[in-house]
C-alpha cells in the first residue's frame, strides 16, 4: 500500500504591493508533495516476525507457523524384553529305576538325555521370532545330590554364538558327596536366539545330556539333579517378530502454542484455511496406524474445542521393509478444513493443545523388526496462511515533514487542502487515519476528524496473485487556524 499527501496552498512569487488596493483579495495556488510512504505485507510480517513465527514458503504465501514434537521414541529405551527369563529341568526318580544304570559296573558312564521346549514370553502382546542379544548373561545353576561324579552338557540348536555355532556348555560334576553345586555365567552379547511359533507363543528347545559315572553308591530316593538356566539383563541389536505398536508408541502431553500467547493481537484473527501438518520419520520395521486422540485446544480465557476428524485418520505410518534395515522412511499427513474441524480449534486462539498419541496395528503387516538404533519421530506443524479476517488490529508507520522545507511563507496561507492518494495492492479492506505528531511523538490532531477513510481491497486471482490494485483519492480541507499544528508536526 502506498500513501501520498499533497498540500494545496495560496502564494505567488512577486507582488508590487504599492500598486494594489487594500480591497483586493489575493488567492494563489501552490501544489507541493509533502509525504510519500508505503506499507506492505513485509511490514505485517515484521510485526509478528519478532517472535519468529512468520515465514514465506515456496508457494509465495506468507504463513504464521509453529511446530513441536508430539512423539519421539528410541527403541533402546523401551522395555520390550522381560527382566529375567529362566528354564528349569530335573533328573530324579527315572535314574534310580534305569536298567542301564542298575546293570552298570563301577566306573561305567551312563547317559540320561532330556529335551524340553520353553516359551519365550515378551511384554504385552509382542511375539519373538528371533533376536540377536545386546549384552545380557545366561546364568546356569546346577545342583546334584547324587553320590556319583559325572558331567552335564547343555546345548540348543536354537541358540547360536556370534560365529553361528550351536550353543553347547559342559560342566564337570566332580563331587560324589551329594553336595555338588555350580554356577556359571555366559556373556550373551552377539548370540542369537531362534524360536518356533506355537499358537500365539514363541518356543525354543534346550537339550540336556546328564552323564553319571557309577561310583558304587546306591541311588537313594529323593536324590536329584536340578538345572536352572537364567537369561538376565537382555538387550538386543535386532529383534524380529510381532511388535504391538501400543508398546512402542503411546504418549500424551500438552503442547504450548506460544504464537498466540506471544502475539496477543492474534486472538482477534479468524483464519480461513488453517492446517496442521504431521511429519513422521521411522526406522522401525513396524508399519502401524497412528491415532491422535483427545486433542483439545484451550484458549487464554479457558474455553476449549476438541479436534474431530472427518477422514484420513488414523494415519498409516510408512516403515522400512526387511531389505531396508537401518534406513529411515518419512511420512506426511495433512489436517485441514476438509478432513477435520481444525478451523474451530485455531479460531479460539488456543494457548495449549492437549493430546494423546497411540499406535495400533490395524490392518497392517504383522511381521516386524526392530534394531537397537531404530527410532520414531512425529512432529506437528501449525500453518496459518494469511487468508484471514482481522478485527482490532492496527498497522502503523511514521513519516517526517516540515512546512518550511520548501521556503514557504506560511503567514500568507489562508486555506489548506490536503489530498490523500492511496494505492492498495493488498487483498484487504483497510481503514486509514493520519495523525499529526510533534517531535516527541505526541498526537496533536488527526487529519480525518477522528474518522478513518476506508480503502477498497485489491483484486486478486484464485492463486492470490494481484490483478488490479485499488486507487483512492481524498481531499481534506484543513482550517488555516490549525496551521500551527502543521508547523509543529
Amino acid at each position: 500500500m502506498a500513501v501520498g499527501l499533497v498540500l494545496n496552498s495560496c502564494q505567488k512569487d512577486q507582488f508590487q504591493l504599492d500598486k494594489l488596493s487594500d480591497e483586493i483579495e489575493i488567492q494563489t495556488d501552490l501544489v507541493a508533495p509533502l509525504i510519500y510512504g508505503s506499507m506492505g505485507m513485509g511490514d505485517l510480517v515484521a510485526e509478528f516476525d519478532s517472535s519468529g513465527y512468520v515465514d514465506e514458503f515456496e508457494d509465495g504465501l506468507i504463513y504464521l507457523a509453529y511446530s513441536d514434537t508430539v512423539a519421539e521414541v528410541m527403541v533402546d529405551t523401551l522395555d520390550l524384553l522381560p527382566d529375567g527369563f529362566y528354564t528349569q529341568i530335573y533328573f530324579d526318580t527315572e535314574i534310580a529305576g534305569d536298567p542301564f544304570f542298575i546293570g552298570s559296573s563301577i566306573g561305567d558312564t551312563v547317559h540320561f538325555i532330556k529335551s524340553k521346549f520353553f516359551g519365550f514370553e515378551m511384554e504385552g502382546e509382542n511375539r519373538l521370532d528371533s533376536i540377536i542379544f545386546k549384552g545380557g548373561d545366561l546364568l546356569t545353576e546346577i545342583e546334584s545330590t547324587f553320590q556319583h561324579t559325572g558331567f552335564l552338557t547343555i546345548s540348543s540348536p536354537y541358540i547360536l554364538d556370534p560365529d553361528g555355532n550351536t550353543y553347547s556348555y559342559t560342566v564337570m560334576i566332580s563331587d560324589p558327596s551329594g553336595n555338588f553345586t555350580c554356577s556359571e555365567s555366559q556373556d550373551l552379547d552377539g548370540y542369537s536366539l531362534l524360536t518356533d511359533k506355537q499358537g500365539d507363543s514363541s518356543i525354543f528347545r534346550m537339550d540336556y545330556d546328564f552323564a553319571l559315572i557309577n561310583s558304587g553308591n546306591p541311588i537313594n530316593p529323593g536324590e536329584f539333579c536340578e538345572i536352572n538356566s537364567n537369561f538376565l539383563d537382555m538387550g538386543f541389536y535386532s529383534l524380529f517378530g510381532y511388535v504391538d505398536p501400543v508398546e512402542v508408541v503411546s504418549e500424551s502431553g500438552v503442547l504450548d502454542i506460544p504464537v498466540y500467547a506471544d502475539v496477543p493481537e492474534l486472538e482477534h484473527l479468524k483464519v480461513a484455511d488453517p492446517r496442521i501438518h504431521v511429519f513422521t520419520e521411522s526406522s522401525l520395521g513396524l508399519p502401524f496406524e497412528l491415532s491422535l486422540d483427545s486433542v483439545i485446544g484451550t484458549a487464554g480465557d479457558g474455553s476449549t474445542e476438541t479436534l474431530e476428524f472427518y477422514e484420513g485418520h488414523p494415519f498409516v505410518i510408512p516403515a522400512p521393509t526387511i531389505d531396508m534395515l537401518g534406513q529411515t522412511v518419512s511420512g506426511a499427513f495433512y489436517v485441514n478444513n476438509q478432513t477435520s474441524n481444525i478451523q474451530d480449534i485455531l479460531n479460539i486462539a488456543p494457548h495449549t493443545l492437549s493430546y494423546k498419541v497411540m499406535g495400533d496395528i490395524g490392518s497392517q503387516n504383522q511381521s516386524h523388526f526392530l534394531l537397537d538404533t531404530s527410532r520414531f519421530l512425529a512432529e506437528l506443524e501449525f500453518l496459518l496462511p494469511l487468508d484471514l479476517s482481522f478485527t482490532e488490529y492496527t498497522l502503523s508507520d511514521t513519516m517526517d515533514f516540515a512546512m518550511g522545507d520548501e521556503g514557504l511563507d506560511t503567514s500568507l496561507i489562508r486555506q489548506i487542502v490536503i489530498n490523500l492518494q492511496t494505492v492498495n495492492e493488498l487483498p484487504l479492506e483497510l481503514g486509514i487515519q493520519v495523525y499529526l505528531l510533534d517531535a516527541f511523538d505526541t498526537v496533536l490532531d488527526s487529519l480525518l476528524d477522528g474518522n478513518p477513510v476506508f480503502l477498497s481491497s485489491s483484486e486478486v486471482d484464485s492463486d492470490g496473485e494481484l490483478l488490479q490494485a485499488s486507487e483512492d483519492s481524498h481531499s481534506i480541507e484543513f482550517p488555516a487556524e490549525k496551521l500551527g499544528v502543521l508547523e509543529e508536526t
